[in-house]
């Protein structure tokens, strides 16, 4: 409902803007300290930021919508596999494609049934298979 949405959506929405301004400097998470420093960044004040910015948007969109960490999952793979890793590109496209996503589940969720079904079972019977294919995919796991 709308007073959850007004409530939730500012940590959200600050979370996603300060992500989306630090997209760029967050390609250096994954150099050594050494590397992202000579690149004159503050490693740790990036890390941590993109933390709590992370934690927020997380704990924000939970507790509106429950749980859905499916999401968390699959959406960042598939827009890694079709967008690269440079996050310039990555980040825009997981935020869009995740949101359609829920928007498409949570349509399915309301009118498949008469009794709406948790949007949490649905993300789940999604997830699982479509993660275990990638994870067969990339080498991650084998059965």
């Amino acid at each position: 409902d709308y007073p959850t949405l007004l409530l939730g959506a500012p940590a959200v929405i600050i979370g996603i803007a300060v992500l989306f301004v630090l997209r760029w400097r967050m390609n250096l998470l994954p150099l050594s300290e050494d590397e992202a420093r000579s690149s004159g960044v503050n490693i740790g004040v990036l890390r941590g930021i993109t933390v709590v910015c992370a934690t927020m948007i997380t704990a924000s969109c939970v507790s509106m919508c429950g749980q859905v960490g499916w999401v968390g999952l699959l959406i960042p793979h598939i827009c890694r596999m079709k967008f690269g890793s440079n996050h310039l590109s990555l980040l825009p496209a997981a935020i869009g494609t995740g949101a359609a996503f829920l928007i498409a589940v949570d349509t399915a969720a309301r009118s498949m049934t008469a009794q709406e079904i948790p949007i949490s079972i649905l993300t789940a019977i999604l997830g699982a298979p479509f993660f275990i294919y990638l994870m067969r995919r990339t080498g991650g796991w084998s059965l």
